[in-house]
């Protein structure tokens, strides 16, 4: 099946935006001390937030599901359980903050209860693991570790259009007392300070230089590291320095646990998504003055009066989308905070409408400076 050119034509668009300008030299999966382990593990639990039972939801949904938009869209769970507001854009998939497809699948077992695996995880491969005979001790381990756990990981693919993710599967023998779970037994600590990650990755202190993750890890013979991911871990290097001092006050002091739960996805997004705002208040002075609870308040203050949300009835056929508005020459972080405000720009008269919010912006910034 061929695409058609009008397909080719969207696709060369998508791609020409995804990225460009300056990218830092940083990394979501390893920053500072602490390692986010996310996409191994995917029952670490989701970051979406709706309010309400899910009667009053279905209620609210069949009475106006504009009105349930407005209430539920939009809305994820950030660091401290911050609420956060904004909405999600991926130009090459349906918005998403998922870090895995698996997320949400399996109930999150905790903290504790996961580092008493990596633990005894960690225990087990140095006692088994011999460093000179590394591609004959390493299955010695994954046996070990499958008979003390009481569950066996089974290596599959999905591929095709339908999944951007590989994944696995867990095979039918079932310990309910310790759970059924999709991780890769390979994660565990990786040296004597808790760091978190693949006890076979040849950075590890626990693999003495080897490369074993291909062997008998998560995504055998597939390219470990490279086939597994977030969208999040894409964006991350590419947020301002503003945005990057704000992600530092906001993880400072995590565990791996919350690191992994809120630096990925619903916090680097919603930095992402306010990064010109970021820029305009470090510039004036006012971001190393607010808290991350006074930065958010903000923005989520901004979403909720945002006057450019809704269109007027004559402005709805002449209505510009997502990729219009990603087609536009203003500058690129712009654009994405435009979408991840939600915004209704009639195509007759978008200049006149985006002065009309830059000014806006410009008034609530001019405010949040009186008081600080």
């Amino acid at each position: 099946m061929h695409d058609t050119a009008e397909q080719a034509d969207r696709i060369f668009a998508e791609q020409s935006i995804m990225r460009s300008g300056e990218s830092l030299d940083v990394s979501l999966c390893q920053h500072s001390s602490v390692s986010c382990v996310r996409c191994c593990l995917p029952h670490i639990g989701g970051d979406s937030h709706l309010e309400d039972t899910k009667e009053e939801r279905a209620a609210l949904y069949e009475k106006s599901r504009q009105a349930y938009d407005v209430r539920y869209s939009g809305r994820y769970l950030g660091p401290g359980n911050l609420l956060m507001k904004f909405k999600n854009f991926n130009p090459l998939q349906d918005p998403r903050i998922e870090a895995s497809k698996y997320e949400d699948s399996f109930p999150d077992v905790g903290k504790e209860e996961m580092e008493r695996r990596f633990s005894e995880r960690r225990r087990l491969f140095l006692t088994l693991y011999d460093s000179e005979r590394p591609r004959r001790s390493l299955p010695l381990y994954m046996e070990a570790i499958q008979k003390h756990e009481g569950y066996r990981y089974v290596f599959e693919v999905n591929t095709g259009l339908a999944s951007l993710f590989l994944g696995g599967c867990i095979a039918k023998k079932k310990h309910y007392q310790k759970g059924e779970l999709p991780e890769c037994q390979l994660l565990g600590f990786v040296d004597r300070k808790g760091r978190v990650g693949c006890m076979a990755h040849p950075l590890a202190e626990t693999s003495c230089g080897y490369d074993g993750r291909d062997q008998v890890g998560f995504f055998q013979h597939t390219g470990c590291c490279d086939s597994a991911g977030c969208e999040a871990s894409k964006e991350f290097p590419f947020l301002s320095r503003s945005a990057m001092s704000i992600f530092d006050r906001a993880v400072g002091g995590m565990s791996w646990y919350q690191y992994s739960r809120h630096a990925t996805s619903v916090l680097v997004y919603y930095l992402r998504s306010y990064d010109p705002i970021l820029q305009r208040l470090d510039a004036g002075g006012l971001l190393e003055a607010l808290t991350l609870q006074q930065v958010v308040a903000f923005t989520n203050d901004l979403y909720d009066g945002w006057p450019q949300r809704q269109s007027s009835a004559g402005d709805e056929i002449d209505c510009m989308n997502s990729m219009d508005l990603l087609s536009t020459e203003i500058p690129l972080r712009e654009r994405i905070m435009l979408i991840a405000l939600d915004t209704r720009f009639a195509k007759s008269r978008f200049n006149a409408q985006l002065q009309q919010v830059r000014d806006y912006i410009d008034r609530k910034i001019e405010t949040l400076r009186l008081f600080f």
